[in-house]
């Protein structure tokens, strides 16, 4: 049977590069891909999934469905590209993948046979953190069994690690007054942020490892000559457990709080996103190794060391069995993330070959979980088991 998907996956792959390709030459950004969300939602209602446009009251979110009853198997599609580099995270290829790997299934004639429905979920704004968790309060996971998606990288593995991460806005409030000739009499927001991030950089030396501090500052004044009286700054907080969060949070409030007082600023810190640790389910994540080796792809492990991001991806991981894979794309090299070098791997030969292999993979994975109920049933005791912690 998985020579089977294979086979209908290499019938679709022509089809598949150039969805692939149009998403990555539209490079849309978050809640903007309205012409790659379209793509997607077109390619599954010509290959008989009932398509459902502005889910859950975003624009550019999709639901794909396929057959009926349960199990309800769903394959996760990003599609959002970054400002200014495009697709150098590789999201033309994330819907890509899993829209086919879909559609292959429904090909396969198995939900003809068996009670069940491929399901395929289109998520927008990744980059922002923010697509699937409003889809989730939107309870458009509410019924899902198991969610699946593959993330394209510069190597392949089934289990991924993940930070925790909480976007933080971050203000201060001053008083403003002509730079030469009274500025005794304003109260300085830039030197307010400016502390801030001294803050953070000191800190740094002191914190336990595998902790990431980042951020920018967006407003830092009017012009030169003015005492600036409103600055304000974003900040990334990622933490690999949620006990290290909560204090490493605490620190940064401090900082902040501590910045306004050196300075007579007022100050105001707002939580913007949180997006949770992905949780790698084993049993699924096994299925998925040994589809990835089926299709000749060399698996490794990514690991902290190696470099691990944050996706939102993790909250769905929370709320059902779920598995977040990668794909190597970049012919073996080491290939950091958001950069051009890897827009360019994600819309290169070598790169959509890979693409493909990552289909067949990911089908053969939802194949294993609607043919064999002991796996289903062991991945919702082991996400039982480890959601709880």
């Amino acid at each position: 049977m998985k020579d089977k998907i294979s086979n209908i996956i290499d019938s679709l792959s022509d089809k598949l590069k150039e969805i692939a390709s149009k998403i990555f030459d539209y490079a849309e950004i978050a809640y903007e891909e309205y012409k790659s969300s379209d793509e997607l939602a077109k390619f599954l209602e010509e290959n008989g999934f009932e398509v459902q446009r502005k889910v859950g009251g975003l624009e550019t979110a999709i639901v794909g469905k396929y057959g009926s009853g349960k199990p309800i198997i769903a394959f996760i599609g990003e599609y959002d590209a970054l400002p200014e580099i495009g697709h150098a995270c590789g999201h033309n290829m994330i819907g890509t993948i899993s829209a086919g790997a879909a559609v292959a299934l429904a090909k396969l004639g198995i939900l003809e046979q068996n009670q069940g429905t491929v399901m395929f979920i289109g998520t927008p704004a990744e980059e922002r953190g923010t697509g699937k968790r409003i889809l989730l309060d939107a309870g458009v996971f509410d019924n899902v069994d198991a969610a699946l998606m593959i993330h394209p990288s510069s190597e392949t593995a089934a289990f991924s690690d993940s930070f925790t991460v909480e976007h933080y806005k971050v203000e201060f409030f001053g008083k403003p007054a002509h730079a030469a000739s009274k500025p005794y009499e304003g109260v300085n927001a830039l030197d307010a942020v400016n502390l801030f991030f001294t803050g953070i950089a000191l800190a740094r030396q002191q914190l336990p490892e595998r902790i990431r501090l980042h951020g920018i500052v967006k407003v830092g004044g009017q012009a030169f000559n003015i005492i600036p009286e409103y600055t304000m700054a974003e900040i990334g907080i990622r933490t690999l457990d949620d006990e290290t969060q909560r204090k490493v949070t605490e620190r940064v409030k401090n900082i902040a709080k501590g910045a306004a007082l050196m300075t007579g600023c007022d100050y105001k810190m707002e939580l913007l996103t949180t997006v949770k640790r992905v949780l790698s389910n084993e049993p699924i994540g096994k299925s998925l190794e040994e589809n990835f080796k089926l299709v000749g792809e060399k698996v490794t492990k990514r690991t902290y060391e190696k470099g691990v991001g944050s996706t939102d991806m993790g909250d769905v991981t929370h709320a059902v069995p779920g598995i977040h894979g990668y794909i190597g794309v970049t012919k073996g090299k080491e290939v950091p993330g958001h950069t051009h070098e890897f827009a360019q791997c994600c819309n290169s030969t070598e790169g959509y070959e890979a693409m493909i292999r990552a289909t067949k993979a990911l089908a053969m994975t939802g194949y294993d979980l609607f043919s064999d109920p002991e796996l289903l049933k062991n991945a919702k005791e082991y996400f039982e088991k480890t959601s709880k912690k």
